[in-house]
């Protein structure tokens, strides 16, 4: 049975240990010791990272009453050896569990909802809550959460026995057998948990709420804390103030300056269009037959072609169009007011490797073809 260090004192960075068992896995070596303070995967967080006797520790699991350790290089039975903690990252660990527990914690005191799923990994911690959010919830969730932080709200670490659990007010409430692990942040949470956390919940620095929407009848949340948070601010300052000298606009304005550069765009796009489609418009050359105007453009959309097409309906039983974008490839628009261009449209693509429909009285698609000639005899020799 292995010793778990972590699970009264989440700060040993370092320790001593024996080595009790050495077993070899697909060249990779499963390494045991009477005690450890490596926090093993568990709860949604990922195994410690650090080194023992020098060599990395690739991995860290539970295996019954043991903790196994995987490294690379094997080490001798019954050594002593030291293991050191990769701390930076446990502590960063720490503060965004710690910061999870608490806002599930306010969010079942508020709304009674419960955490139903929580995943962690070193650049983001989400978890899942079994009912509906909104914007002004999460506002108030996250305001109070932060409480805890800036008041330094004493966490504790409890082995309550059965009946003591029986009394003891406990977030997500299930049957439990004695030894059950409690993390307790004075006033704001209180839930069975087996990884490491701080003392106090000041050590968590911040936290924040980064995204959150509905998921599976509930809502899923993004969050931040700690360094973590601290990293995430300091790119988003640093792209706001890039953003703000481009558009030179203070930083209490910079959302209206951007909302106004949106606007501006539209506009410019909608004149963009007309342009291009007047364009397409003046550059269209046709050819009437006796049932279709036939008519090829260069570099239309499909928007721009129907504009054409509906000035031209009407001159004809059929207005066939067509605009080359690239060597051999042609948007194409059929439109009539009397008839319909389904079988048409089905020969085009028949017989230019086509891809295309649409209604009775108008379809469009794309076509290949060597140059519009051929397009025009084709469309001839149909209609």
């Amino acid at each position: 049975m292995t010793q778990k260090l972590y699970e009264n004192d989440s700060y040993i960075k370092e320790f001593t240990a024996t080595v009790t068992s050495v077993e070899e896995d697909d060249g990779k070596f499963l390494i045991t010791l009477d005690k450890t303070a490596f926090f093993p995967e568990g709860g949604g967080q990922a195994p410690d990272k650090g080194e023992i006797k020098g060599i990395p520790v690739l991995d860290v699991q539970e295996r019954g009453d043991e903790v196994v350790h995987t490294l690379a290089t094997s080490i001798s039975l019954g050594e002593e050896v030291k293991g050191v903690i990769d701390w930076p990252l446990r502590f960063s660990r720490m503060q965004n569990h710690c910061a999870e527990h608490i806002l599930s914690g306010v969010i079942h005191k508020f709304f009674g909802y419960n955490n139903v799923g929580f995943h962690m990994n070193d650049s983001l911690i989400t978890f899942d809550v079994d009912g509906p959010l909104t914007a002004e919830d999460v506002e108030k969730v996250e305001k109070e959460a932060n409480r805890a932080v800036f008041e330094n709200a004493p966490i504790s670490v409890l082995y309550p026995t059965a009946e003591e659990f029986e009394n003891i007010e406990c977030r997500s409430k299930i049957e439990l057998n004695e030894g059950v692990r409690l993390i307790k942040v004075e006033g704001f949470d209180t839930c069975a948990c087996c990884a490491p956390h701080p003392k106090g919940a000041g050590e968590i620095g911040l936290i924040k709420v980064v995204n959150f929407f509905p998921n599976k009848g509930g809502t899923r949340i993004e969050m931040l804390a700690g360094a973590l948070a601290l990293a995430d601010y300091s790119y988003l300052h640093l792209a706001a103030k890039a953003i703000m000298k481009q558009l030179s606009a203070k930083r209490e304005e910079l959302a209206q300056s951007v909302a106004k550069l949106g606007d501006d765009l539209a506009v410019a796009r909608g004149e963009i269009k007309k342009l291009s489609e007047k364009l397409a418009a003046a550059s269209l050359k046709t050819e009437h037959t006796e049932r279709a105007v036939i008519g090829f453009t260069p570099d239309a959309d499909f928007n721009a072609l129907r504009n054409i097409a509906n000035g031209l309906t009407g001159e004809k039983e059929y207005v066939a169009l067509f605009s080359q974008n690239g060597e051999d490839n042609y948007n194409y628009l059929i439109a009539t007011k009397s008839g319909d261009v389904r079988e048409l449209v089905k020969a085009l693509n028949a017989e230019f490797s086509g891809k295309g429909g649409g209604k009775p009285d108008c379809a469009q698609g794309k076509l290949t073809a060597t140059s519009p000639d051929t397009i025009t005899e084709f469309i001839k020799t149909k209609l």
